[in-house]
């Protein structure tokens, strides 16, 4: 007998540019609009459902099991606590253009709301996450293990306050990629804390921090012990004052395992980035 194609290859690539390990299956598709004309068979025959958590209760905990956000979704979440939970290894892939109006989209309509990647190997790509709330608490929170951000539009427009965007703490593997995020926080729109993160990566993101009164750079790490990258941001910030403090701040101690690379920040609407931080190596 024939040894079966996908025996063959270490992974299987769906329509929509989605890698799928063996053992890992497409688990539903989401939109809230329900389904509509000219739907596939697998939409048709149960695949579809209108929440994004009813997807995730379908997906297997360690499988890398996926859940695909159709065009054209939404949920609002107006209650405090976590919006949805993903089990390990779980991958919600917002399918088509994450710039583009119809674009799947997840609203934050509440203080206390929350998009919480607990577990490990999560990853959510391709959505628009919005909120115009004043002092969301814990917009995105990473604390699990290699966990990934890539591929989103994340709009906090809300005054935050003392709030960041984004928290990791103590998620080592933690990945925040070719993103753009805009956020109106006296703290960092991304506030990176605990000896525990190990090897992040912040690369090739779109910051526009809109705070501008104080605070607000764009990205801060927090602990001597973290290790990582942050490289190829470009970082735009409403605050005037030096762009290479307002951008990228590591501590106030020598951290000699987080490494920078050619990241540019402006405070001037139209002008040109300098580099962040200044000596451009984050030791």
């Amino acid at each position: 007998m024939a040894t079966p194609f996908f025996q063959q290859v270490d992974a299987l690539a769906t329509p929509n540019g989605t890698w799928i390990k063996p053992g890992g299956r497409v688990a539903a598709y989401v939109r809230s609009t329900g389904a509509q004309e000219g739907d596939d068979l697998f939409a048709m025959s149960g695949g579809l459902v209108s929440t994004i958590a009813a997807g995730l209760s379908r997906c297997r905990s360690g499988m890398n099991d996926i859940v695909y956000v159709l065009p054209g979704h939404t949920e609002t979440f107006s209650s405090s606590g976590v919006v949805f939970v993903p089990p390990a290894g779980a991958q919600i892939i917002g399918v088509g253009n994450p710039w583009a109006t119809n674009a799947p989209q997840i609203t934050l309509a509440h203080a206390g709301a929350s998009l919480a990647l607990a577990a490990a190997n999560i990853r959510v790509s391709g959505l628009r996450i919005i909120s115009t709330t004043a002092a969301l608490t814990g917009a995105i929170v990473f604390t699990g293990a290699s966990c990934t951000l890539d591929n989103c539009f994340v709009s906090l427009t809300g005054a935050l306050a003392a709030n960041p965007a984004i928290a990791v703490t103590a998620a080592p593997g933690t990945t925040i990629a070719h993103n753009r995020i805009v956020a109106n926080c006296t703290d960092p729109i991304v506030e990176v804390t605990d000896a525990a993160t190990l090897n992040m990566a912040i690369i090739g993101n779109l910051f526009r921090q809109t705070q501008g009164t104080s605070g607000g750079t764009a990205v801060t790490v927090a602990d001597a012990a973290i290790t990582g990258w942050i490289a190829h941001n470009l970082i735009g910030t409403a605050t005037n004052g030096t762009p290479a403090s307002l951008g990228i701040v590591i501590g106030t101690a020598a951290l000699p395992g987080v490494h920078c690379f050619q990241n540019f920040c402006t405070d001037a609407e139209g002008g040109s980035g300098l580099i962040t931080p200044a000596n451009n190596d984050g030791n």
